[in-house]
């Protein structure tokens, strides 16, 4: 008896240990609270067992009261077996890779409604049901393709069709019943040639079986629907093929491959323990299932029903329908698991007796790293907060991981917190444009950007729309951006940026210019004149290459403007300065680093590492740089200049984020030009440090 009692003990312990392991470490957890996140739709099953290893303290799940929602709204839930079941949707906007759902226990939710169903007929069911598959690859981003709601854009594709190509991709089917169909395709139109009506034709076909020729016009996303005839589809592997090889109405006829739905014929049979059947109408049988199956109406998917009163036996079910219904029949194999079952982050972001005049907002990670910030500022007399964003997603979001969560967090102290309201915030961490992660390698400690449509790229990413609190379309906040992934990264911008204040850089200015076009030399003699420069503090290296510009910007000036073309990596059409000439940096004395050009600051390309990412990451690179992310053009970005130039020549202005964020607010958003300067260019540093100016 006493050995028993002893191996009780220690299975308790065991019980406890796992436990505590797949709880947060270090964290504040709420109680009574787990966040489960889904990945696409389906029905999904959580065990009594799984929500004990997330922490979920809960004795048993039918006979204590438990609450469902998704985003405040209540979801219906099905308990069997000491089991939540309940149907899930995956994500609806671009943002997120999962649909977080909360489940607390202590509150009553809503159960899922349930139907009896109509017994078997003499009526013989179908020899066949209407099955769908889906077939998509997200691998080619294409910015400037218009949609017309930005936040639930879709702008990646599968495959390219060039002109006088074709493409066949495989794709498997399961129980094809007398091989007929429907194929529905989304393509892109590339190409356009205005002088030919209908300038994108494409021959489809099945299994080298040709179904029909689709034609378009212009560069426009179509959508096609197809009738496949009986034996074209075959049970197991198949082929889709676009045949762009056949002389059509132009000879550049370019498309992209979006996606393709096959609806098929197949056999009332259970393909991994479950079956789907769409404009279910009238009697069906339905077999192959492993065990009982459970069956369900999601004809409205916000609101499932339970379907009872069928027939069971030997893996087989039988009722009818009253049609048209879609109707899921899931055996104890078939349902879904979610992507991930993690507790709900207790915050006191909402005690409105919070004051903080400079927010940082970062994730667990990277958060130790920022202590000597937290504290340099603190003495300087501001008061700090450090938010993590998983908290802010919790409290603020019902657990998205989207920039609005932030948005509605940064609103909410603004308009609820002591006065005064905050002023200053810096984002610590990357960010992706490839918020879903379709070519993995997304960053590990994301702080998200939204995306806004811009006039020449199509759209780029915008912190400063995220800090727009008053929906007045400018910032609200002073500003800043660190993009690092590490902890180790951090720590060294902050031994950086807190060097900086103590650096002395010489009186000196340096203007660097694109030396492929006039242009650029006359645009930084004007921003001389307007912002009052001293001539013989100034240095123009116009067309300069990238050594001789490394060289200049490593005698410590105080500040450094380059005017000219650009892009994602580089100053110039002819290299006045790149990556390359990054290591080539090493001034005591960083400056202030201004970029009038394209591109230079686009932190969340998903491939590439920006310019300005590469010197504000470099141990002797710059810690305040101040770049676009899109496309703008020298006549928007030169008031901006003018105004942020005479900025940083003021001495009433201390701290870089006042003298930007005032350049910003000067601008007439009216005009459509203006408003991208606003949204889209980035101060890389921490708003709150100081403007290093020389003694002189």
């Amino acid at each position: 008896m006493f050995r028993q009692l002893r191996l009780v003990i220690l299975l308790a312990l065991l019980l406890a240990a796992c436990r505590s392991q797949n709880r947060l470490q270090n964290v504040p957890i709420a109680s009574g609270q787990i966040k489960i996140e889904i990945a696409e739709d389906g029905f999904y099953q959580v065990t009594l067992r799984d929500l004990d290893r997330a922490g979920l303290d809960i004795e048993q799940l039918d006979t204590q009261p438990i609450h469902l929602s998704q985003l405040g709204t209540a979801v219906p839930y099905l308990i069997n077996n000491d089991s939540l079941i309940f149907y899930g949707q995956g994500p609806a906007d671009r943002y997120t890779v999962t649909r977080p759902y909360i489940l607390r226990v202590g509150e009553t939710g809503e159960t899922m409604p349930e139907t009896a169903v109509s017994p078997q007929t003499d009526t013989p069911p179908p020899a066949h049901i209407t099955r769908q598959q889906h077939f998509e690859q997200n691998i080619l981003y294409e910015a400037t393709i218009p949609t017309p709601n930005i936040d639930t854009a879709d702008k990646w594709f599968w495959q390219t069709i060039p002109p006088q190509q074709k493409i066949t991709i495989p794709f498997n089917l399961t129980h094809v019943s007398d091989g007929s169909g429907t194929l529905q395709i989304r393509l892109w139109g590339t190409s356009h040639d205005p002088t030919i009506e209908n300038d994108h034709d494409l021959d489809i076909l099945i299994n080298n079986q040709k179904i029909d020729t689709i034609r378009w016009d212009g560069q426009i996303d179509h959508t096609a629907t197809l009738t496949i005839p009986p034996g074209t589809l075959q049970n197991g592997e198949n082929t889709l093929t676009l045949d762009n090889e056949v002389p059509g109405a132009t000879f550049l006829d370019i498309t992209q491959l979006d996606w393709f739905n096959i609806t098929y014929n197949a056999l009332p049979q259970a393909d991994a323990d479950q079956v789907l059947i769409q404009d279910a109408n009238g009697p069906l049988t339905l077999t192959g299932f492993s065990d009982r199956p459970l069956v369900f109406d999601i004809t409205n998917p916000d609101q499932p029903v339970r379907l009872t009163g069928y027939t069971y036996q030997q893996g087989q079910i039988q009722f009818t329908t009253t049609g048209p219904q879609t109707i899921v029949a899931i055996g104890p194999k078939g349902f879904r698991q979610p992507a991930a079952l993690t507790p709900v982050r207790q915050s006191h972001w909402r005690d409105t007796t919070n004051q903080a005049d400079f927010i940082i907002i970062t994730t667990d990670e990277l958060a130790p790293a920022l202590k000597p910030l937290v504290t340099a500022r603190q003495e300087e007399g501001l008061t700090v907060a450090v938010v993590p964003v998983a908290e802010i997603y919790d409290e603020f979001g019902f657990g998205a991981a989207t920039p609005s969560s932030i948005t509605r967090f940064l609103q909410y102290a603004w308009e609820n917190w002591r006065s005064p309201a905050p002023k200053y915030v810096l984002l610590v961490g990357d960010a992706t444009s490839d918020y879903r992660n379709y070519l993995d390698n997304a960053p590990r400690n994301i702080v998200p950007s939204p995306m806004v449509n811009v006039q020449f790229g199509g759209e780029t990413v915008s912190d400063a729309r995220m800090v727009d609190v008053t929906g007045n379309g400018r910032p609200d906040f002073a500003l800043g951006r660190w993009p690092v992934d590490t902890p180790t990264a951090v720590a060294a911008l902050v031994q950086r940026t807190l060097a900086y204040a103590q650096s002395q850089p010489i009186n000196q200015a340096i203007f660097a210019t694109d030396g492929t076009e006039a242009q650029f030399a006359a645009i930084a003699q004007t921003l001389q004149q307007q912002t009052h420069f001293d001539q013989t503090k100034t240095t123009l290296l116009n067309g300069a290459p990238a050594r001789e510009v490394a060289a200049a910007l490593s005698q410590n000036p105080w500040l450094a403007t380059y005017i000219g073309h650009g892009s994602v990596e580089r100053w110039g059409k002819d290299d006045v300065f790149t990556l390359d000439a990054v290591p080539e940096l090493t001034p005591d004395a960083p400056p202030i680093v201004l970029q009038l050009t394209c591109l230079t600051g686009l932190f969340a390309h998903p491939e590439l590492t920006s310019l300005s990412e590469a010197m504000l990451t470099h141990e002797k690179g710059p810690v305040l740089i101040i770049a676009a992310t899109s496309l703008t053009l020298s006549l928007h970005q030169e008031p901006f200049a003018i105004s942020l130039l005479n900025n940083l020549q003021d001495a009433t202005y201390t701290r870089i984020g006042d003298a930007f964020q005032e350049a910003k607010l000067a601008l007439d958003i009216n005009n459509a030009g203006l408003r991208e300067i606003s949204d889209t260019y980035v101060l890389f540093g921490d708003p709150t440090a100081p403007i290093v100016r020389p003694e002189s």
